[in-house]
């Protein structure tokens, strides 16, 4: 039976993950730096540390200058997380609360923008435990982030069920001995056959969930 659930946040709770590809494309070309956009595919998922060496060696710059041009680019163009809000959010969370699940949130994403973006959709109240990549030395894929979640909320592994999209998510939830439900991306298409069940939305998981009930 499921006690538990783990949400990953960008492309799990929010379509972002197009999102952010599109704006860094936008960004390297405000800077001249001319790419094809599937070459930015690789960094759906993964932490910021991995972000700023890659536009430091696209712009042939240091971390911190790379770090700065990106902020102010951001800054100009700010991210509207209310109405990248997925379907059904809204239903899972309320099902999960009916059942007594407890509901988790581990993103490497920084805390900060965690908290923007649960406050914007209007859905901080349901997280108990909150995680940030930054947290930790290494994020996903490395298994760290989750084994952490796992201990924070309380309960043993075969009671857990995270929800993820990427495929960093995925191997970092397998790699910590959890069951783990990948949300399919039609457009950046992760590789995620690792994952035990495969869903085409957050309605879906609903379904995985009464199932293990019987």
């Amino acid at each position: 039976m499921i006690k538990g659930v783990i949400f990953d946040m960008d492309g799990v709770l929010i379509n972002s993950e197009v999102v952010y590809r599109d704006q860094f494309y936008d960004f390297l070309k405000s800077q001249e730096v001319k790419i094809e956009i599937e070459e930015l595919n690789f960094l759906s998922g993964s932490c910021e540390k991995v972000e700023n060496e890659y536009f430091a060696k696209k712009l042939n710059t240091s971390i911190e200058e790379a770090c700065r041009l990106k902020r102010i680019y951001f800054n100009e163009h700010p991210v509207n997380y209310e109405k990248l809000k997925k379907s059904y959010v809204d239903e899972i969370l309320e099902y999960l609360v009916s059942k007594n699940i407890k509901i988790a949130l581990a993103s490497s994403s920084k805390m900060d923008n965690i908290t923007k973006v649960l406050e914007e959709c209007k859905i901080t109240k349901y997280f108990s435990i909150v995680v940030s990549g930054e947290m930790f030395v290494e994020t996903k894929p490395n298994p760290e982030i989750y084994n952490y979640s796992v201990n924070k909320i309380g309960l043993t592994r075969e009671e857990l069920l995270v929800i993820e999209d990427s495929n960093y998510g995925v191997q970092a939830a397998r790699a910590a001995g959890l069951k783990v439900a990948a949300v399919l991306d039609p457009i950046l298409k992760f590789d995620v056959e690792a994952a035990d069940y495969k869903v085409a939305s957050l309605k879906d998981v609903i379904k995985i969930i009464e199932v293990q009930e019987r």
